[in-house]
């Protein structure tokens, strides 16, 4: 599509999938920074610009699982979309949408095209809550066709270069799809559906299968203690990296792909204690790009390697090199980042004797040290924090803040072990990590040990307010949405994460233990502000009101701050403006300003 087509405006905050079309032509999803929108933006490689795809006003988004992904595939050129509001399917050619497919209580993700059958294969979600299924579908504009169904969830399709092979990833209740899930191979018949082969054996979880353009078959599996990529044919397994590194991400969103294949050669992403770098994965040709920080896509093709890098001095960018990883340009970048100091890990030791050790990304104030710290605290648990450009953080060291970006055990990025280690333990290990970190860097001279803040959402609210329901080492602290109550949690959460909270804490009754509603309330609490959007159906208002009221007979202080038409998140730009404003003033009303 041409500039003059669509609107050529550069679009002004993150991406985040990107896929190549047949013709090599990078597209890309663009969270708009003025609407919160997500839009599909193409990279034109001959006039060099970006030009949006999408009808203005559009949003495009998946919602299965929850958390999407893989909400756009490229039939050739010609792109289908997922509309967020229905999830209905829609195609867009010279800048209109038009109907693809529709079915009424229905979610749809994972998108990849079926280019010789004319169709896309998909994660079909049905219904809501508990009660909701899932199946692997074919979508055409003359319908859909069931590929497989049986498993609670699916995930990851692939296709072979000939069309003939479809592999795809499956796993059952009470799992997340990082604990155990298996690899799953199919053949099309004649009429488009598949004859499935029985599954693949092997021990841990899989994710991100790959066809390479001459058939070979990769994915990324666990079951060595690290996310490496292996290689399938027939029952036999093959590992390409014995590096002790996590080669992927932890699998919260469909459609990721941080590896790529072509004949002979292929690109990785490799982990290194929480560093990112993309990297060669034939070791008699190695070549690395380093220091990246986080690889959130790779796509390759025969005249080069493209992919979405994160770093610490800049927002995402589109980079492009050759498949010896030299003539590195970048294409595209999400925004213009501000001045900011690169993060320094720190490590603290924890645990029965000191045996373990935790880690954070320390971005160190402007200003003079020791300073005010801001302890952040990522959600999941699973999920982790990376040495990328965030302009909050920015903003806070431009303000005389040292932040903080935690990752307690049960983090991912460090491998299964560490990841497993939250097991039972959540609500507790997690209130130790962070207190063992803010020790840590008050001994090292960052932070001073009478300016402390803790703060974090969802996951990490639920650990900000048992961190300070056990501890008055904190000055304050913020919740964003934070789990109150896992109790309520276990019985409301969606479907994918049914399972989860068993793993993570225990029964019932262990989740009334850990609960913060149950911890909170004691004489000498630490100020909270709560941060909740009204329209949560995970931490509905009600409840962090009443424990705002609970916290106040106790002679504590607690604010909270209710955004009208959010969710469980703050999404909008403007709220997101405000609640900084407002989280700001309450660390410097509570004794915890950087002057």
């Amino acid at each position: 599509m041409s500039p003059s087509v669509a609107h050529a405006a550069q679009p002004s905050d993150g991406f985040s999938e990107m896929k190549l079309s047949a013709s090599g032509q990078p597209h890309l999803l663009v969270s708009n920074g003025v609407s919160g929108r997500q839009e599909l933006w193409q990279f034109e490689l001959n006039t060099k610009q970006m030009v949006r795809l999408s009808p203005q006003g559009w949003d495009i988004a998946s919602r299965v699982n929850g958390y999407g992904g893989g909400s756009y595939a490229l039939l050739g050129d010609n792109p289908v979309v997922v509309a967020r509001a229905d999830q209905s399917l829609y195609t867009l050619q010279s800048g209109v949408a038009r109907l693809f497919f529709k079915r009424a209580g229905y979610a749809y993700g994972g998108l990849v095209p079926d280019p010789s059958r004319h169709r896309v294969i998909a994660v079909e979600e049905e219904g809501k809550g508990a009660q909701a299924l899932q199946r692997l579908v074919a979508i055409s504009q003359h319908g859909r066709q069931v590929l497989a169904e049986g498993a609670d969830f699916f995930g990851a399709p692939a296709l072979s270069p000939d069309n003939h092979a479809i592999a795809w990833v499956e796993w059952s209740l009470p799992d997340m799809p990082w604990q155990h899930s298996r690899l799953c191979l199919g053949y099309f018949r004649s009429d488009g559906t598949v004859q499935r082969r029985p599954s693949i054996p092997q021990e841990g979880a899989v994710t991100q299968p790959q066809f390479s353009a001459d058939g070979r078959l990769v994915c990324m599996s666990d079951c060595g203690g690290y996310w490496q990529p292996w290689e399938i044919q027939g029952d036999h397994w093959r590992c390409l990296s014995h590096q002790p590194f996590d080669h992927a991400t932890t699998p919260w969103q469909l459609g990721e792909s941080q590896h790529a294949w072509w004949p002979g050669g292929g690109v990785i992403m490799r982990l290194r204690d929480g560093w990112g770098s993309l990297e060669s994965a034939n070791p008699d040709d190695p070549w690395r790009l380093p220091d990246i920080g986080r690889v959130s896509a790779v796509s390759a093709d025969h005249d080069g390697i493209y992919a979405l890098a994160q770093g610490p001095g800049h927002f995402t960018r589109l980079i492009r090199c050759d498949h010896q990883g030299n003539q590195v340009v970048t294409l595209a970048e999400a925004g213009n980042a501000c001045t900011t100091t690169l993060p320094i890990r720190y490590s603290a030791r924890v645990g029965l004797h000191l045996q373990e050790a935790v880690s954070a990304f320390v971005y160190p104030s402007h200003f003079s040290a020791p300073a005010a710290l801001i302890v952040r605290i990522h959600g999941g648990p699973t999920s982790a924090s990376y040495p990328v450009y965030d302009p909050l953080i920015a903003w806070w060291q431009s303000m005389g803040y040292a932040v903080a970006d935690l990752n307690p055990r049960g983090s991912a990025n460090q491998g299964r072990r560490f990841r497993e280690r939250l097991a039972g333990e959540w609500g507790y290990l997690d209130v130790e990590d962070a207190l063992a970190m803010a020790d840590q860097l008050v001994s090292e001279g960052v932070a001073d040990p009478d300016r402390l803040f803790v703060r974090g959402q969802s996951a990490g609210g639920f650990s900000v307010l048992n961190i300070l329901a056990s501890s008055q080492r904190f000055r304050a602290g913020a919740s964003l949405y934070g789990v109150t109550d896992a109790v309520r949690l276990g019985k409301l959460t969606h479907r994918f994460e049914s399972g989860y909270l068993d793993w993570l804490i225990g029964d019932d009754e262990a989740k009334r233990t850990a609960s913060p509603i149950n911890r909170l309330g004691q004489k000498n609490t630490p100020p909270i502000l709560f941060l909740q959007g009204a329209k949560d159906n995970v931490v509905v208002a009600s409840q962090t009101f009443a424990m705002s009221r609970r916290l106040k007979r106790q002679g504590g202080e607690a604010d909270v701050i209710l955004f009208a038409n959010e969710g469980h998140g703050i999404r909008h730009p403007a709220n997101r403006q405000h609640l900084i404003q407002r989280e700001a003033s309450f660390y410097a009303r509570h004794g915890v300003s950087p002057t």
